[in-house]
């Protein structure tokens, strides 16, 4: 029986709120739980990826995380293996496997991602005012989490 839980509080996000809008990948994620609000147990995003987008190939050192692909066309690379997932396809990607993600359709897809533990939720909300081109500071704000950028 458990005696804790990571909230008392409920947590509604409704598809209109733009509170938790962040800038990531050339695309936009929402915050649909932030880790603070869980006591750091998790975190979960929406993400929109363009066509052709999705982060470099990068290894987290403390975080598993989650992907459903909700719309849309993806390549998932994890560890040795690459599969192409469509909506209703999953992916969990180990801490300490590297992995990837690319939008390989032609339209925007739709990722939700849920991050175990949650403390890298935060790195979205940091790096949404860091340009796309500025590869330095986004590799300095990804350690500074954990997280080695591989390519």
């Amino acid at each position: 029986m458990f005696e804790q839980t990571e909230t008392k509080t409920p947590i509604i996000s409704l598809p209109d709120d733009r509170a938790g809008a962040v800038r990531v990948v050339d695309g936009h994620s929402r915050m649909l739980v932030r880790s603070e609000q869980v006591n750091g147990a998790y975190a979960i995003l929406e993400q929109e990826i363009p066509s052709g987008k999705g982060p470099p190939l990068h290894v987290h050192r403390h975080e598993t995380e989650v992907f459903y692909v909700v719309s849309g066309e993806f390549e998932f690379r994890v560890g040795g293996d690459v599969v192409i997932g469509r909506a209703g396809t999953s992916a969990v990607c180990p801490r300490d496997i590297p992995h990837t993600f690319r939008n390989v359709g032609a339209d925007t897809a739709r990722l939700l991602v849920t991050i175990i533990p949650g403390n890298f939720g935060s790195f979205f909300l940091e790096v949404d005012v860091v340009a796309n081109d500025d590869h330095a500071t986004i590799r300095a704000l990804a350690a500074k989490y954990g997280v080695e950028i591989l390519e």
